[in-house]
């Protein structure tokens, strides 16, 4: 068997950093990084959802407290 020159045909040898970082990744890699980014987004729309309404809750006890 011939030992093929990968340089001669143009293959450039990859580190794993590098490999992980190709256009296109894994299927797994996808799936969690798509998954993560759903769940972070929900996860900052619920806090902030959740701030405004209890700033708003105490916002109206404290004037329901005050015009007693």
């Amino acid at each position: 068997m011939k030992n093929l020159e990968l340089k001669n045909l143009g293959v450039q040898e990859m580190n794993t950093v590098e490999m992980t970082k190709v256009e296109g990744g894994g299927i797994i890699g996808g799936i969690l990084d798509s998954l993560l980014t759903s769940v972070s987004g929900t996860l900052n729309t619920l806090g902030a959802d959740t701030s405004a309404f209890l700033t708003k809750t105490l916002n109206n006890v404290m004037k329901f407290v005050w015009s007693l």
